[in-house]
């Protein structure tokens, strides 16, 4: 019997206009009148996924920046960032292969370039506002999550240098193929699931789950049931349980009408 419902946001339950469909929004609604916890679980801050939760009206965890950060409904967090020295030679590394980076400190994303097409792509998504920051004088030297913008090849290459830089002190993943996240080595949207599931004493084989990107991976791994969206990244349809239909035709809301 499934207990939980937890949700990627971007190519997953929002369309492609970053909006929420009136048929997920309702088979959601039906779903918690039956007992049942929608969660979400994003590689977004909490100011970028906070409308959304609230327009589900939802009062469960939020899980932001791939699990680095938890916010509870009472105001209460949990965080595990990035820390100093891992962040300064991650800004190195940025540098030297001149790729755009985001870094995160108490939900405001600051880069050093804020005019550039890379900015523009994470404002669209986003909704955010970015600050110009020169990283030598960042006043703390810890980011939530740390984000590379760029082409897919490049990515590739900057992640197996972070890789061989740091091994496994760090925890690497794509939320889409010009979005390469680095996390503390311990987080992501699979434990971060078992932390809250273990609060909400539920089973993680009471859980579906669904997501598009590589950072979804530990999730599906982990529920009893994982979804992925058609147009997900290959290698996360290969673990998961199920394919649905796309995030423009409300394939969440559509799989669980057909499940459930």
């Amino acid at each position: 019997m499934i207990k939980a419902v937890m949700l990627d946001l971007d190519g997953t339950l929002l369309d492609n206009l970053h909006k929420i469909s009136d048929t997920n929004k309702e088979i959601l609604k039906k779903l918690e009148d039956k007992g049942i916890k929608i969660f979400l679980a994003t590689g977004r801050s909490y100011e970028s996924m906070r409308s959304y939760h609230e327009e589900l009206n939802l009062t469960t965890p939020a899980i932001c920046y791939n699990g680095a950060k938890i916010i509870h409904h009472n105001g209460s967090e949990k965080e595990y960032p990035v820390k100093e020295k891992s962040l300064k030679i991650l800004i190195e590394i940025a540098r030297e292969y001149k790729t755009h980076l985001n870094i995160y400190q108490h939900e405001i994303w600051y880069s050093e370039n804020i005019t550039n097409k890379e900015t523009e792509i994470y404002k669209d998504i986003s909704g955010l506002e970015p600050v110009k920051k020169d990283f030598d004088r960042l006043d703390e030297m810890f980011s939530t999550k740390v984000l590379y913008i760029g082409e897919h090849e490049n990515l590739l290459k900057i992640e197996k240098d972070i890789k061989d830089r740091l091994g496994d002190g760090i925890h690497t993943t794509f939320s889409k193929p010009f979005f390469l996240e680095i996390l503390d080595r311990n987080v992501n949207k699979g434990t971060a699931m078992k932390n809250i599931m273990e609060e909400e004493n539920i089973s993680l084989s009471q859980v579906i789950a669904f997501g598009d990107g590589l950072n979804d991976k530990e999730m599906l791994e982990t529920a009893g049931v994982g979804v992925a969206m058609d147009g997900a990244f290959e290698e996360l349809k290969q673990v998961a349980d199920h394919v649905t239909i796309s995030n423009n035709e409300s394939g969440v809301g559509e799989f669980l009408k057909k499940y459930l």
